[in-house]
C-alpha cells in the first residue's frame, strides 16, 4: 500500500472513531445515570476489596464513568482509550493510545487490576490485548472482563457497526486461559442492580426474559433478556 493511501486509510479510521463517539454516546442516547456507581461498588466489594488490590487500569474507558467511580471507591485509576471523549470525567488520568494489536504504553507489571467493559467485542486482536492485560498486571492482580453474551443479543449485536467479534461464554473462558490467567468466576451476569444484593429475585426476571422484544422498551425488560458475561481471572503468583 503506498504512503498516500496509507494515510488517507488512517484519516478515515481517525474520523470514523471520533463521529462513532459523537453518534452513539451523545448525552441523549447515553445519558449519565447511576449504574456505572452502582457496578464498580459492586465489583470493587465483590472481587478488589479483600484481595487488598489497590490500582486499577480501565482499557476503552471512553468517557470516563467507570473511571470515576472505581476512584469513588480509593483505587489509585489510570484509564486508555483510543479517543479523546469531549465529555471526559478524568482527562488529566486517561492515556490516549490505540488498544487494539498493540503494546500499551506502560511498564510491565503496573496495576492490580486489569478492567473493560464492553471492550474486548470490539477488539480484532484479542490476543495480544489479552497478553498486554497479563503483562500489565501484578502478581495476585486479577483481570476483569465483560462483554455481551452472544446468545441473548445476536439480535441486535451488530446494530453497533464497530462490533467486530462475538462471544460465548465457552469462547471467552477458552481465550482467557490460553493466556495463562486462571479463571476465578466466570458468570452471566445481569445487569439490573436489584439483583446483585437480592438474587432471589431472579425468578422475577426469569419471567420478564419471557416476554416478546416489544416489551424491551422497558429497561428491566431489556437487562433481563440481554446477558453479558462476567469473567474474573487472576495472574497467578509464581513460587
Amino acid at each position: 500500500m503506498s504512503t498516500s493511501r496509507t494515510s488517507v486509510s488512517i484519516l478515515a479510521r481517525d474520523k470514523g472513531v471520533s463521529n462513532y463517539l459523537k453518534v452513539r454516546y451523545t448525552k441523549e442516547r447515553r445519558p449519565q445515570t447511576k449504574y456505572p456507581a452502582q457496578l464498580c461498588r459492586f465489583l470493587y466489594q465483590t472481587y478488589i476489596r479483600d484481595r487488598n488490590l489497590k490500582s486499577l487500569l480501565d482499557l476503552g474507558c471512553g468517557r470516563g464513568d467507570f473511571l470515576k467511580e472505581f476512584k469513588n471507591c480509593g483505587l489509585n485509576v489510570t484509564g486508555i482509550d483510543n479517543s479523546n471523549h469531549p465529555d471526559h470525567l478524568l482527562a488529566s488520568q486517561t492515556v490516549c493510545a490505540d488498544i487494539d494489536g498493540k503494546k500499551l504504553p506502560f511498564e510491565d507489571e503496573s496495576f492490580d487490576v486489569v478492567f473493560s467493559k464492553s471492550v474486548i467485542e470490539h477488539i480484532h486482536d484479542t490476543d495480544t490485548l489479552l497478553s498486554e492485560s497479563y503483562r500489565l498486571l501484578k502478581p495476585g492482580g486479577i483481570n476483569i472482563i465483560m462483554t455481551p453474551d452472544w446468545s441473548t443479543h445476536y439480535r441486535n449485536f451488530f446494530d453497533d457497526y464497530t462490533h467486530v467479534k462475538p462471544f460465548t461464554k465457552m469462547g471467552l473462558d477458552d481465550v482467557v486461559l490460553a493466556h495463562d490467567f486462571t479463571i476465578l468466576e466466570s458468570r452471566y451476569f445481569r445487569q439490573l442492580p436489584f439483583l446483585w444484593a437480592r438474587p432471589y429475585f431472579r425468578v422475577f426476571s426469569d419471567i420478564l426474559e419471557l416476554l416478546p422484544d416489544y416489551f424491551k422498551k422497558s429497561k428491566v425488560v431489556k437487562f433481563s433478556k440481554e446477558w453479558m458475561l462476567l469473567v474474573v481471572a487472576e495472574k497467578q503468583v509464581v513460587e
